[in-house]
């Protein structure tokens, strides 16, 4: 008998659903109940009817339940998609208790034994324990009721029962088949019909071999129960061909995605579309929930992020905002020399602590490093199912993986996209954030700096200003010479913005004519005086427009101080209300916010003494 290890019937706690129809919790559970309710009613209507043992075992029936419970220790496991299908030795007891066991009082041993057993050594709980308890407890009464049907009242005495009880735990593995499936099938409506085959392909030889092993057990305990000891030594060889067939497949599997993989990275002119299905792949050959790829970048090139996670849209090549968790591991990497390790070996890596610290199940890394040269980092986290977790033999294979992803980058081709799409996107990022036709950052970069510099000094107290510029006589310009000479002196102006405010100042263009100045704290009335000292000199300066034309403007200002009553939009505010105060008073002026240009015009605006003696431009 084989019980389904899938987070299919435990998932998500916002179900999903299809259109107009049930969540999917709603319909895993309505089809519990309905195994529940049919296992139930041949437990109460049909067991109690059908012929017991000729010579039944005196054993007590506590005694059965624990070989129940053995026998769902003893496991092999294979991954589906996102499933781990198991098969356990539970079929041998259970051929045995047809024999030698009253039905009604095998499928309540059954059910206690392998509850028992998923309870304490699987930690299964919920709707997935209610699951398997259902449908073991539908697969004993089937195979029961095969049985007492086809191995009762027959002439042919010891061959037809052997062939009733073989027959008996063929429905039963069938049972449970059609169980998996259907749970499998409600949770993800992807899941085929084929697959129904490729469970019982996996399950019925096996299932069909243990119960021979247990018509053995039974022969021989109605003859001699001491020597069932004997049957020990067949058994466990029988568990181990059968883990070593699964591991044989499992690593030819591996091979060939290995392969694969390794022509994609290899061959492909997309670098993006290689890493994306790089990872992917990656974590289908661990059966792993998340795939990660850290590249460190060259000659202070940032880092860069790809990943495949189940159920997100897969990244590649996203600029790193923060490394910390990567240096930790490369660190301890190349500190203690284990450039491979997971989960789960007593160390205090930086790994257990990620791995902790994000709540995940489980985890893997392995250092990317050529000629001792450190590349980069391959982490996989989140083995898929409740049974399964991260092994050794998974270590050697993320190892593998890694060595290619290092050799790809040592030879150039990989790395060389790698920049190139790197640069792009430093490029695309640039241009979000910048002005196209002055290159001064534009009104987004401008507030996220502004905003930066108003949290930091409600750390250290060193508040910014804010200087909002419009442009006085700008539109004669460009009417009269036209939008190339208009554009001109836009370039121009922004050009010697930039280069009379200091460096950690951010002169930014808003849009149109009006530009803006963020004054990096701590600055106080006397150092908004020296920045508006340089401007109005680098106004008063005319611009050449070619053809022997020149051109003068003036600026409006508005000058806004900072404080920690004050908050980004009321600072802008505060500084561009200023700004029309100014245009209002005559042009060409600063003039600082006063809470009283709040509640009225002023008649006479609060003029600087230095921008008093300015010339308004024309």
């Amino acid at each position: 008998m084989s019980t389904p290890e899938a987070d299919a019937t435990t998932r998500s706690a916002t179900p999903r659903s299809r259109p107009g129809g049930l969540p999917v919790r709603s319909r895993v559970v309505l089809l519990v109940l309905a195994l529940a309710a049919m296992a139930g009613t041949l437990g109460v209507t049909v067991l109690p009817q059908l012929s017991g043992p000729a010579e039944p075992l005196g054993l007590p029936w506590l005694v059965w339940a624990a070989a129940f419970a053995t026998g769902e220790f003893l496991v092999v496991h294979i991954q589906l998609q996102r499933d781990s299908h198991s098969f356990s030795m539970t079929d041998l007891v259970l051929v045995a208790g047809l024999y030698l066991l009253e039905p009604e009082a095998l499928v309540p041993a059954l059910v206690t034994g392998v509850g028992l057993a998923l309870v304490l050594h699987r930690r299964q709980f919920g709707l997935k324990l209610a699951f398997n308890l259902a449908q073991y407890g539908l697969a004993g009464c089937l195979a029961a009721i095969t049985f007492a049907t086809l191995g009762r009242n027959t002439v042919l005495a010891g061959a037809w029962d052997w062939i009733a009880a073989l027959a008996a735990i063929g429905a039963s593995t069938t049972t449970a088949g059609l169980c998996i499936w259907a749970v499998m099938r409600v949770s993800q409506p992807t899941f085929q019909l084929r697959e129904l085959g490729r469970i019982l392909g996996l399950s019925l030889p096996f299932a069909l071999g243990v119960a021979a092993v247990g018509l053995l057990a039974a022969n021989t305990a109605a003859q001699s129960p001491a020597s069932l000891g004997l049957l020990a030594l067949p058994s466990g060889l029988l568990i181990a061909a059968y883990r070593a067939y699964a591991k044989a497949r499992e690593q030819q599997n591996n091979l060939r995605v290995l392969h694969e993989i390794t022509s994609l990275l290899y061959n492909s002119d997309d670098a993006q579309t290689a890493l994306t299905d790089f990872l992917t792949a990656v974590r289908g050959a661990f059966k792993a929930g998340n795939a990660e790829l850290v590249l460190f970048g060259d000659e202070g090139a940032p880092p860069t992020l790809s990943r495949s996670r189940e159920g997100d849209k897969p990244v590649a090549l996203q600029v790193m905002e923060r490394t910390e968790d990567a240096d930790a591991m490369v660190a301890w990497a190349t500190g203690t020399g284990e450039h491979t390790t997971r989960t789960g070996l007593g160390h205090d890596s930086a790994l257990e602590r990620y791995v902790t610290r994000h709540t995940l199940k489980d985890g893997m890394v392995s250092l990317l490093e050529t000629d001792g040269r450190v590349q980069g980092l391959l982490m996989v986290t989140g083995r898929l199912g409740d049974v399964g977790t991260f092994a050794g033999s998974d270590l050697a294979l993320l190892e593998t993986f890694a060595r290619h992803v290092a050799t790809s980058l040592d030879r150039g081709r990989l790395e060389t996209d790698l920049r190139r799409v790197i640069e792009l996107q430093e490029e695309l990022r640039h241009a979000a954030m910048h002005d196209p036709l002055t290159e001064l950052p534009n009104r987004t970069l401008f507030l996220d700096r502004t905003e930066h510099d108003l949290h930091l000094a409600g750390r250290n107290g060193q508040w910014p200003a804010v200087l909002y510029i419009d442009l006085d006589g700008f539109k004669p310009v460009n009417d009269t010479y036209g939008h190339q000479a208009g554009d001109l002196l836009l370039k121009v102006f922004a050009q010697r913005l930039h280069d009379c405010v200091r460096t950690a100042d951010t002169p930014a263009r808003l849009g149109g004519d009006e530009f803006a100045v963020l004054l990096h704290g701590p600055i106080d009335e006397a150092g908004v005086h020296t920045a508006l000292d340089r401007i109005r000199v680098e106004l008063d300066r005319p611009v050449e427009l070619g053809g022997g034309r020149t051109a003068k403007v003036g600026a409006s200002i508005g000058v806004a101080f900072s404080d920690r009553d004050t908050d980004i939009d009321g600072l802008i505010r505060r500084a561009d209300l200023a700004m029309y105060t100014a245009k209002r008073g005559g042009r060409g002026i600063s003039v600082f916010y006063d809470p009283s240009l709040e509640a009225a015009e002023p008649s006479e605006p609060q003029v600087d003494d230095v921008a008093a003696g300015t010339t308004p431009a024309p």
